[in-house]
């Protein structure tokens, strides 16, 4: 099982900043804004809700498509490598959909990159409570630390330092 799911996430991931390239024609329109912010708000709340993967899917080709929502990617935020495991995909791709709609709810503050990441991280952190309240048994060491570091009031410098290596890729 642990295989497969190594290669669905980067796969998908793959997948999805090569098709971040695209560019459609019209921008978002208000309806599919609400849309999208209403299954990003329900994969957070529900990350094994029975249609996620369709609702998943649906949320991943808008956003490669939307000219006018951009996200960067970048295995730094939730430690992207140790994710392929116990519930990892929907977390990977919780960060980047709510980035999404941070930006979709905050279009003054698009280009703010540090509340877009700390949006997401936290969205994926509300996630995998969610994912743990279902299964108490449910362990992520990489999520386990980024818990501590939002409990500590850690979590923006936190980001600070993981824009700043991601940055350094580029």
């Amino acid at each position: 099982m642990r295989a497969a799911r190594s290669r669905v996430v980067p796969g998908l991931l793959a997948a999805f900043c090569a098709a971040s390239l695209a560019w459609a024609a019209e921008p978002t329109s208000p309806q599919t804004k609400a849309e999208m912010i209403r299954l990003i708000d329900t994969l957070e709340k529900q990350p094994n809700h029975p249609d996620g993967r369709e609702m998943r899917g649906k949320v991943l080709t808008w956003l490669t498509e939307a000219p006018d929502v951009s996200v960067n990617i970048c295995g730094d935020y939730l430690g992207i490598q140790d994710l392929d495991k116990d519930k990892g995909g929907e977390l990977v791709l919780q960060q980047p959909f709510a980035e999404a709609k941070f930006i979709l709810e905050h279009p003054d503050k698009a280009n703010d990159e540090a509340a877009v990441h700390l949006a997401g991280i936290e969205s994926a952190l509300r996630a995998y409570a969610a994912l743990k309240a279902e299964d108490s048994k449910l362990v992520n060491a990489p999520m386990e630390a980024l818990v501590k570091l939002q409990a500590d009031q850690k979590l923006p410098e936190y980001v600070s330092k993981a824009m700043a290596k991601c940055n350094a890729r580029k």
